[in-house]
């Protein structure tokens, strides 16, 4: 099990559902409605806050792939 797996079963069945539509639109970049900004520091890293949680991600051209999801008190220091 992967850390972003984890994550996401460590959180509330409200909070999950959330995020996995989040992830779903993060996968095809259709993010246009999100907060989200480029990662200071990092090249080509963006991260997209929905509420206390934040996920960081790289767009290329054949989508977006999710780097890491967290609390935003832990994203920043396993980068």
């Amino acid at each position: 099990m992967d850390k972003i797996e984890k994550f996401l079963r460590s959180l509330s069945r409200k909070e999950r559902a959330s995020l996995t539509s989040v992830l779903g639109n993060i996968r095809i970049l259709n993010i246009s409605h999100y907060d989200v900004k480029p990662l200071k520091g990092y090249k080509g890293l963006f991260r997209l806050r929905k509420g206390r949680i934040r996920v960081v991600f790289s767009k290329s051209a054949r989508g977006g792939r999710v780097v890491n999801i967290a609390f935003r008190k832990d994203i920043y220091k396993n980068i």
